[in-house]
């Protein structure tokens, strides 16, 4: 990203950045506006608030909405992104055409995000993993939010007529064939992503000083004991046939009990589950490598270096862990956006970088050159 315009978000008003290619600090105190600028970033990148907010709860108090516009390089095009946002609604535009919020992600920019917060996937239940890894799934294939969004709407279909104790079995059939089609999709293209994660994990895990040998994710899915099944027409064959044979018990509930929603991704160390067994330093440094992961990924399926927003880690990470994040992120050859309460909390850098004080939403250039 090169530059942002940002106006009346959240808590600042008004600001025009300019950018530094490789390391960007964002320096001030708490509640003064720094993970708001990479809020404002990560809404370019990917259409969503990190914080999971509503685009009413973005806007500065008391102003009608807010506007972000930014200037960024990709395949060696230029090109302009445009947000906006009022109330519950939220527009995108890519070079003056409007676009819907997941269609600009990638194609000018992409990032990944790491925060306070971030450690959470390990102890958070079962919807926020899936929730995790069908992000990264999406990010490789776009087609993923609708495959997931149809899925849903025939789960949400199959479970009225429970609840009603439907017994056409024709209306539980033509639903159960969608649930058992789509269900497959859905889970063939987790193990692939959960695949290239293990692939990737390793280097950075070492990286960050933890053994790789120690650490394993993995997809925890109803059709595991089906060893048969790799291929999603094979996986489809046992999710109907598990849907039909489950009618009973689901009907007294009234919830399908099939499916992928059903799935989990858990984090283990020495087999054991890491949000029980790992310390507080591991599990921040395994969230930190699985984020790294993401990224690399994520550069593999837009043939560019994604962003890599960086929220507090002091607040993640001892002296020694933060030097070594440091050291790995600078051979990583991508933009970097990183806060801290001040510039003693970060690692001198040798390269150029731009470093930013922000006090009640304002912000200051305040060197170019942080070794000088």
């Amino acid at each position: 990203m090169e530059n942002l315009r940002l106006h009346d978000f959240r808590n600042i008003r008004d600001a025009t950045l300019e950018f530094s290619p490789g390391f960007n600090l964002i320096i001030g105190e708490n509640g003064h506006g720094k993970s708001n600028l990479l809020e404002a970033i990560a809404l370019l990148a990917t259409g969503r608030s990190f914080r999971k907010a509503t685009p009413g709860a973005m806007g500065y108090h008391g102003k009608p909405g807010y506007r972000l516009k930014g200037t960024t390089q990709a395949m060696g095009l230029a090109h302009k992104l445009e947000f906006s946002g009022e109330k519950q609604r939220q527009t995108a535009r890519l070079n003056g055409k409007a676009m819907s919020l997941a269609s600009t992600m990638g194609q000018a920019l992409a990032a990944v995000v790491s925060t306070p917060d971030s450690p959470g996937l390990i102890q958070g239940g079962p919807g926020e993993r899936r929730d995790y890894l069908d992000w990264v799934v999406f990010s490789a294939n776009r087609q993923h939010a609708a495959t997931a969004r149809d899925y849903h709407g025939a789960l949400k279909a199959r479970n009225k007529l429970l609840k009603i104790g439907c017994k056409d079995v024709q209306q539980l059939n033509a639903w159960e064939e969608q649930l058992a089609t789509l269900g497959a999709i859905i889970t063939w293209r987790r193990r692939r992503v959960i695949n290239k994660i293990v692939e990737q994990i390793p280097h950075f895990l070492e990286a960050l000083a933890l053994d790789p040998e120690r650490f394993l994710l993995r997809l925890s899915c109803q059709l595991d004991r089906f060893k048969d099944a790799i291929e999603a027409p094979d996986l489809a064959t046992h999710y109907r046939q598990m849907l039909e044979k489950s009618r009973g018990s689901d009907q007294r509930t009234g919830a399908t009990s099939i499916g992928p929603h059903r799935d989990d991704m858990p984090f283990l160390i020495d087999g054991r589950l890491l949000a029980r067994y790992g310390s507080r330093g591991q599990r921040k440094r395994f969230i930190l490598a699985l984020k790294l992961t993401e990224a690399k990924l994520l550069q593999e399926s837009v043939e560019e270096a994604p962003l890599f927003l960086l929220d507090d880690p002091v607040a993640e990470l001892d002296r020694e862990g933060v030097e070594r994040l440091i050291k790995l992120l600078r051979q990583q050859e991508q933009q970097i956006f990183l806060t801290a309460c001040n510039t003693g909390e970060i690692p001198r850098l040798e390269e150029p970088s731009s470093t930013f004080l922000v006090v009640d939403g304002a912000f200051q250039t305040l060197t170019e050159q942080m070794d000088k």
